[in-house]
Order: C-alpha cells, then structure tokens, then sequence
C-alpha cells in the first residue's frame, strides 16, 4: 500500500506512525503562493494543452464568469501536475493500484479519476468534508468539476448525512454512488462520570480564524463576567484573530480566559484527559462535521455547537448539549453557557454520558475505519495482527 503525500517535500517524516504495509511517498509538488501563482497561470491555456482526460473534464461543464474560470484552470493545472508525478511514481515503483483513496473531494480527486484512466479496474473513491463540499465556501461560489468526479469514481463518501443530501440534490442521478462514511477518534478515556463543577470549566479547540468566531465566543464569556458568574475558558489553537479575542477578556474580574496556543493532536488529546472540563463551544460559521466534536464527545464533555453542516448528527439539542442558530450573537452563546452553570447534578451527568454514548456508537475511529475498508473490499492487515 501506498500512502502519498502530494505536497510531502522528499525527505519529510509521515505525520504518524504507519503500518508494516504501507510505504509513504512524498510526490514534493508545491503548494506555495508563487507556486499557486504559476499554476493559475498555466491553467488559462487548459484544456487546449491540458491532454485528453483535462479534455474530458472540461467537456461534462459550461462555466460563466471569470472568476470560476481561472478557478477551474488553476484546479486542473494543480490536479494535473499531482497526477503525472505520481503517474511517473507508479511505474517507478513497478505498483499498479487496485483501489485508489482520495481524502478530499477536491484536486487529488480528480487525479484518482484520471489515474482510473490507465488503470481501468482500479475502483477510485473520495471522501467530501467541508470546503472540498459545498460551494459556497469557495471565494466564487463553485467548485470544479463535480458532475465529472460523481461520474468517474466509483464513490464519494461524505463525512455527514448533510454532505450526502447536499450532493444528491445538487447533481442527482448518482445516489448509489454517494453513501455517508462518518470519520472518527480514537479511544480515549472516558471522563463522562465527572461530576459538573464550579467554576464552570469551558473548552473550545480551534484556528483563531473569521470561520471559527473564536471572539465571539470571547465577547460571551465577558458578557457572564458581568452578571458575576465564574466561567474558565481554555482555548486551544493560534491564528490571526488571537489578539481581538485576547483583548475582548482583558478585563475579566470573575472569569478566566486562557489561550493555550496550539498543540500536536496528542498533546491535545493529553489534556482532555489530565484536566476536567465541562463544555466544549464551538460557534463556527460552517462546518462539515468537526472533528473537534467527535474528540470532546469521546471524553464525554457534552458540547454547545452552532448547527451548521453535518453538527446536529452529533449534538442533539438538550441531550448531549445545546444547538445554537448559525446566527448566533454573543448573548446567544452566553445563555447556552449559562444554562451550564445551572445545570442541575442528574441533568449534567446525563448529559455527560450522552455525549460519550454517542461517539461510542457513530464515531469511533477503529470501527468507522474498518467498516470503510470493508466496503472497498480491501484487506488491510497484515498477516498475524
């Protein structure tokens, strides 16, 4: 098994440990802005010099404006180069893939729908997250080459039943192909028999960016701080909107906010598990379906979460937290807050469990993996494990 890393550079370690099976391979294609540049550049003269399959793909799609055109140019240049380094790559290492698994449903898609070109009986999936998804993310409101992908691949796996209506009511015709493959974490200990305390410990986890309205969050916990209630908030994560969320606490007299910077993904996780925490807030703007969640939930930390994307699959409204409006305003996060500080000993420790009760049955990383490879027919394992 190959695991590539198209923007690895040649001599960069894998991110985590990997299986006696499976090699990584670093194809070392660019991902800087002069790098973007260029490709944006290059892509203006696809699909004449783009070959027969950037023909193909141009073909299944009128696109109007040339915002969406330099778009599409610059996604195909990006697909195109990927593609034939790890084109050149398969016949170095003398590999002839039987299943091909793109993590995004975004450029290196497109390369796995290609590469079925060469290698007709290899079966090429996709999974669809978030800004790879929906296409009013995007700066121009579009992504590339959808209908092609669903045609091409045989099968696209989002990470949330909201992705997969999201997907059959936007190109119909293809929903045999499109099934729900929920991602995961994994085991961790589980903290859901922690009583609630005072103060209330508050956690959220996150890029301090426009997205993740983390100063939102910040101007709620001030707004408690003046009712004089006591609220401790810890913030994991580092981004440009760290000093408006910073100054929003500067003059905190019954609570505390702490901005812990970011952190590996065990050192996290090494945290939820050293420390006690009753909430986590997560007030993004969008969403496909956090991961962030998943992880508190494991812990049984019950969540407050605005309810964009795939989110209400995994907070369900007054039984492992509080939905909030997508809208939300400050006071709006303040009284979820609040109602956290009130919470009656049975009704928190209910919660609690809830929370880990659900990541238990949906969203445990070890049986979400193996269900998915299942499904692709692949075995994974080496012999004696």
């Amino acid at each position: 098994m190959l695991a590539v890393g198209t923007e690895a550079q040649p001599g960069d370690a894998p991110t985590c440990a990997l299986p006696g099976n499976v090699t990584p391979l670093a194809l070392g294609c660019g991902n800087t802005s002069k790098d973007k540049a260029l490709l944006a550049v290059k892509g203006i003269a696809f699909p004449l010099l783009g070959g027969a399959d950037v023909r193909e793909a141009y073909a299944t799609e009128s696109v109007h404006g040339i915002g969406k055109r330099v778009f599409r140019g610059y996604f195909a240049a990006r697909a195109k180069a990927k593609a034939d380094v790890l084109a050149e790559e398969l016949v170095r290492f003398g590999f002839e893939p039987t299943h091909i698994y793109s993590f995004w449903l975004y450029d290196t898609a497109l390369v796995a729908a290609w590469l079925t070109g060469t290698y007709p009986c290899a079966r090429a999936v996709a999974r669809a997250h978030g800004y790879d998804l929906y296409a009013d993310r995007t700066d121009v409101h579009y992504l590339p080459f959808r209908g092609y992908l669903l045609s091409k691949l045989s099968g696209v796996l989002p990470c949330s039943k909201d992705g997969e209506e999201y997907i059959n009511a936007n190109w119909p015709g293809h929903e045999g192909k499109v099934t729900t493959s929920y991602l995961g974490t994994r085991e961790m200990p589980d903290k859901s028999g922690e009583p609630l305390t005072c103060p209330l410990r508050v956690v959220s986890c996150s890029r301090i960016v426009d997205v993740k309205r983390v100063p939102l969050l910040a101007k709620a916990v001030t707004l408690l701080d003046a009712e004089g209630l006591r609220v401790e908030w810890t913030h994991y994560g580092d981004g440009p909107q760290l000093e408006e969320a910073r100054a929003a606490c500067s003059l905190l007299t019954h609570s505390t906010a702490k901005f812990a910077g970011a952190l590996p993904n065990d050192a996290l996780l090494g945290e939820y598990a050293a420390k006690h925490f009753d909430v986590f807030v997560n007030v993004s703007s969008s969403e496909g379906l956090p991961l962030s969640i998943m992880e508190a939930c494991g812990f049984g930390i019950p969540v407050i979460a605005t309810d964009v994307g795939g989110t209400h699959e995994i907070v369900s409204d007054g039984v492992n937290g509080f939905l909030l409006p997508s809208d939300c305003g400050p006071e709006d996060v303040a009284a979820a807050i609040k109602r956290f500080v009130f919470l009656g000993k049975a009704e928190g420790s209910s919660m609690r469990r809830a929370a880990r009760a659900v990541w238990e049955r949906d969203f445990r990383l070890e049986a979400n993996v193996e269900g998915l490879v299942r499904s692709l027919g692949v075995d994974y394992r080496n012999e004696g494990e």
